[in-house]
């Protein structure tokens, strides 16, 4: 039996269906505009703030107005590496734009003396001057960005501040690093690595294999035990360079497909942590990213969880779960909903009505996949389907996914 992906809804309010063919790495439905912004920091007295915007707008380019229609829009800080500037990372930041982000990429800490530290106060201040100007009547921005939680990504350098950024900044709380630095360097590692010690929120760190000027950091990955998700992706044949405008040709992987794959790692991991899109973790951790040039690792303690039609089984669904190595990993499904706390979190199904599909132990990566072969009398019903983890005195319920089946 076949079905259509467009008939894949998330549990989630306010989430929609993964449409298959639109891939996370190709621009989003939105236009784009940008705006360079200088201003005198009234929250916390850093002085004269400079940064860049990009954001959904009604026409793409330069100074053009913004467009509040669909928004607001997730707050994104964007952290340049050391010596960069914004215009360095204009594609990577349009691109996250064009999928419903308000980024402000900061301008500041641009010269040879430049720390981490100041890097990440300085991008409060611009995610702060952003918010205001989303609150003032009358505003090029206002209602442009929303209310809720903030998120972070950076490169280098900028990947290090970020690690300093939580630290100073609760609202954000996802980041992205992008082959992050860590030494004695810059301001040097470690408050940050204290910091992220304690960061309770989701950290989703990339790295290259073949990168010289930072190592593979796993540093960062192994010390943050408190993160609801903690994932871990190296694109292998790829230098440090791969998030820029201008990623070398000389190495063994494309500058195109180093850029594609930050496009898509950092894109989908946005979308799945700040907008609810967690089906996209397919595509990153699932059958999606099967034949890309991609190692992943997840120490995660709150299960991502998708549900999505195979691209491998005709009528069938991959359904995957990361979690820690060594978990005892379960799948349920069910045709009735439930809402019931447990000791793991809350029960989103009926279990007198379903049935455990699947049982296993978390590989070294920390991420299982299975199919699930959709059966002719489930036609025109609503499967729930929920995964647990169960770890040494410890375990977590992931969300509840629907799936409606014609």
């Amino acid at each position: 039996m076949r079905f259509s992906p467009l008939l894949l809804a998330l549990a989630l309010p306010g989430s929609s269906a993964t449409l298959s063919a639109q891939q996370i790495e190709d621009p989003g439905p939105h236009l784009v505009g940008w705006r360079d912004v200088q201003f005198t920091d009234a929250n916390f007295g850093r002085g004269e703030i400079r940064g860049r915007m990009f954001y959904p707008a009604l026409q793409a380019g330069q100074g053009t107005a913004a467009d509040p229609a669909y928004g607001p829009y997730p707050l994104v800080g964007f952290q340049h590496g050391w010596l960069g500037r914004p215009d360095m990372y204009d594609e990577l930041c349009t691109h996250l734009a064009s999928w419903g982000f308000v980024v402000a990429s900061i301008g500041t800490q641009t010269g040879i003396f430049a720390t981490m530290q100041a890097e990440a106060l300085d991008t409060r201040s611009l995610l702060h001057w952003v918010d205001d100007e989303s609150a003032a009547t009358g505003a090029w921005l206002e209602g442009m960005a929303w209310d809720g939680d903030w998120s972070a990504s950076g490169h280098s350098m900028g990947g290090g501040a970020l690690m300093y950024l939580i630290g100073i900044e609760p609202r954000v709380r996802a980041v992205v690093p992008l082959q992050p630095y860590a030494g004695t360097g810059l301001g040097g590692s470690a408050q940050g690595f204290q910091n992220l010690a304690v960061f309770t929120g989701s950290v989703s760190i990339v790295t290259g294999e073949l990168d010289d000027l930072v190592d593979e950091g796993l540093e960062y990955f192994q010390n943050a035990p408190a993160a609801r998700r903690d994932l871990y992706s190296m694109v292998l044949g790829m230098g440090h360079l791969g998030p820029t405008d201008n990623p070398p040709n000389n190495e063994p992987l494309s500058a195109a497909e180093q850029h594609r794959l930050h496009r898509r790692i950092l894109a989908g991991t946005l979308r799945a942590e700040m907008r609810g899109e967690e089906n996209l973790y397919v595509e990153l951790l699932g059958e999606g990213i099967v034949s890309e040039p991609v190692q992943f690792l997840s120490l995660t303690s709150l299960p991502p969880l998708w549900a999505v039609e195979s691209r491998f089984q005709a009528g069938a669904l991959a359904v995957g779960m990361a979690g820690m190595p060594g978990d005892r990993v379960l799948m349920a499904r069910s045709f009735t909903a439930a809402s019931k706390s447990t000791p793991y979190g809350v029960l989103g199904l009926d279990p007198r009505d379903g049935a455990i599909f699947y049982s296993s132990t978390m590989p070294g990566s920390g991420v299982r996949e299975t199919v699930l072969p959709l059966q002719g009398s489930w036609s025109g019903r609503t499967l729930y389907i929920q995964g647990l983890r169960l770890g040494p005195g410890v375990g977590a319920l992931s969300r509840t996914a629907a799936v409606a089946v014609p």
